[in-house]
């Protein structure tokens, strides 16, 4: 319902008694007409709910609050951070130009509520070298179409906060199931049977268990019968009929063989031993067939190539492609399933939840199966606990523990790691033979219990198998040496991307600032790096402040509109003279408004390596641009 039938209700609600048309016009700014053509419109889609009297018109209570309740409540943002996601959503998906008034209207504000959130929308869209401008009565979000994606990205991450991360979240989601019972069993049976699962795949692997055991005890039962399971190994099948014993004597429920086959594939794709093999596109294609496979292809790549987001990621691809298979089979059946979490997902996750939507659309497309807002909502569980995936193992140094005697370890040393480092390192697997090392990613921290016959070439660090304050400590320190590693090679990309040979220069023999300005800016103009104007726009900034320092000067605009952005060094054989400062060093900045995020990322390290006295003398020994670029990248604290 559009959201000016909802104002109406809205207002014959609190004006609780009879209005009339004219008075309603007045109040909705539109013709008598109008208002008319508004309540015949609401009647049509609940009969009766406004009724005409000698004095006016009359909405019932329980008919107004059951069309906000289902229209309008869930839907209109409320706070000033909902307001601002959903405000650049639309201009994201609007083409980047949206009438002021009309927006303003769809939310609920006036145009004075929707200027005092632009500082705060201006924030969120610099960060992605996006621009937020108010013309008259046309709000437009300038800059690239790549950024605006980026940031749409961006707004889906924020929100995932709300994905389920830890047990505590997942048991406030689920109140009436014993989440910290479900992980002990699922626990116990891993370790009886010699199973490693690393702690976030635990988390996916919980919330999966979660929503079965709400589904089951709600009713709703996979019967599915006709596909032709891949066939599971003997160990495999025995893991998961004794979990799913666990699970069924704890809850008191049933598991149809369908369900506990689909729990089997999570258990064996997530949890690994010595003979792990993970679950491949074709045992998934087996289970869920060809078309339901293709399905499920088409809805990642629609989310990747419209909202920048890779949900190619193995567990994720192996719980989604479960989730829409049974999702059909529901359909089919007309059987969906209840979502207690609807209408806190609608609220806190907009626009999650109308990524989901947007993918039942293309459901709807491809099948012609009609998804209700329940089903809906669990989609957005999985996209939610997606991203939050994607942002934790940002966060988190991935580790694999070598720990021979494993098997033979009553209390699990992988456990203890995780717990001791968690939020820093992101234990991915164990492993038992020395060989199985030369599998992992160059990048991953490797723990080992004993000494390694061959040093791999990944960053290692040896610990004892009691895991003691000295091992922790160890571990740490090889962290945060990883941590710092990624931050100066970021640096380094960051410098290289904007910085070349040709914008290097030493042994100059200029004698003043406006000499050396003029001949950067030249430089750079030639390059095509800037216009005519930079030089004027430069000086205008040192006008307000001078750019010099102790032994260095940083030039550079008040505003970013250069063509391309970029960073001249210049070096002098002699002082220049710059304001109260004799300079040797000048480095001169030039940014395109669509790569503002660099400058933030560059200025501050820059600014905080120049100011040491030490690195301003040994960087004006730096013979050449790429021994320069070393030492800046080295000396990153």
């Amino acid at each position: 319902m559009a959201n000016k039938y909802g104002l109406l209700v809205q207002i014959l609600l609190e004006h609780n008694r009879s209005c009339s048309a004219a008075q309603l016009a007045n109040q909705l700014s539109v013709s008598v007409r109008t208002v008319h053509n508004y309540i015949n419109s609401i009647n049509k889609l609940y009969p009766g709910a406004i009724t005409s009297t000698p004095q006016g018109y009359e909405i019932s209570v329980q008919a107004a609050h059951r069309i906000l309740d289902t229209e309008t409540q869930n839907e209109i943002p409320q706070t000033a951070s909902e307001r601002c996601s959903y405000i650049l959503n639309r201009l994201v998906q609007g083409g980047g130009r949206l009438n002021l008034y009309d927006l303003c209207e769809e939310i609920y504000i006036s145009s004075t509520t929707f200027h005092s959130l632009l500082g705060r929308m201006r924030r969120l869209t610099r960060d992605y070298d996006l621009t937020l401008t108010v013309s008259s009565d046309v709000v437009s979000l300038n800059g690239t179409e790549r950024n605006k994606r980026r940031l749409l990205s961006g707004l889906l991450y924020r929100e995932s906060s709300f994905a389920f991360t830890s047990v505590e979240a997942l048991q406030v989601a689920f109140p009436s199931i014993d989440v910290e019972e479900v992980r002990k069993d699922v626990l116990e049976v891993l370790n009886e049977f010699h199973y490693f699962i690393n702690d976030y795949s635990l988390i996916n692997l919980l919330l999966h268990i979660a929503i079965a055991i709400n589904r089951v005890k709600n009713g709703c039962v996979n019967t599915d019968t006709e596909t032709e399971h891949a066939s599971l190994r003997a160990h495999e099948q025995e893991l998961a009929e004794h979990v799913i014993r666990r699970l069924e004597q704890s809850f008191g429920i049933s598991f149809s063989p369908a369900e506990a086959y689909e729990l089997a594939l999570l258990l064996v794709s997530r949890a690994s031993t010595l003979d792990y093999q993970s679950i491949t596109a074709e045992n998934i294609s087996a289970y869920i067939g060809p078309s339901c496979l293709e399905l499920v292809n088409l809805l990642i790549r629609r989310v990747r190539e419209y909202y920048n987001i890779n949900l190619d990621e193995p567990e994720f691809f192996v719980r989604f492609a479960l989730h829409i298979h049974n999702l059909l089979v529901r359909a089919s059946n007309r059987s969906f399933c209840k979502n207690p979490l609807v209408s806190e997902i609608r609220q806190t996750c907009p626009l999650i939840y109308d990524v989901s939507v947007q993918l039942s659309g293309i459901i709807l497309e491809q099948t012609g199966i009609s998804i209700d807002d329940d089903e809906i909502a669990y989609i957005a569980l999985h996209l939610g606990g997606a991203l939050e995936a994607q942002k934790e193992l940002a966060r988190r140094v991935p580790a694999v523990l070598y720990c021979p005697s494993y098997y033979n370890m009553d209390v699990s040393l992988a456990d203890r790691i995780s717990r001791k480092m968690d939020g820093k390192i992101l234990l991915t697997n164990v492993f038992t033979k020395e060989s199985e090392l030369e599998l992992i990613p160059g990048k991953t921290l490797v723990i080992s219990t004993v000494r390694l016959h061959r040093i791999p070439e990944a960053p290692y660090v040896a610990i004892s198998p009691f895991l003691t304050n000295s091992d922790c400590m160890a571990i740490n320190r090889k962290v945060e040496e990883i941590v710092m590693l990624q931050r100066r090679e970021q640096f380094r990309r960051d410098l290289n991307s904007i910085m070349n040979p040709s914008l290097f220069e030493r042994d100059g023999i200029l004698q003043t600032r406006e000499e050396v300005i003029h001949h950067i800016c030249g430089r750079l103009q030639e390059q095509g790096y800037t216009n005519t104007e930079f030089e004027s726009e430069v000086l205008e900034r040192e006008g307000i402040s001078s750019t010099g320092y102790s032994q260095f000067a940083i030039p550079h605009t008040l505003r970013m509109q250069a063509k391309r952005t970029g960073m001249y060094v210049y070096m002098s054989r002699t002082p220049v003279q710059w304001d109260e400062n004799a300079v040797n060093l000048v480095i001169m900045l030039c940014f395109n408004s669509n790569e503002r995020k660099i400058f933030y990322d560059i200025f501050e390290p820059l600014s905080m390596l120049l100011l040491e006295t030490n690195n301003i003398k040994q960087l004006l020994a730096c013979p050449d641009y790429a021994s320069f670029v070393d030492f800046l990248v080295e000396h990153l604290e």
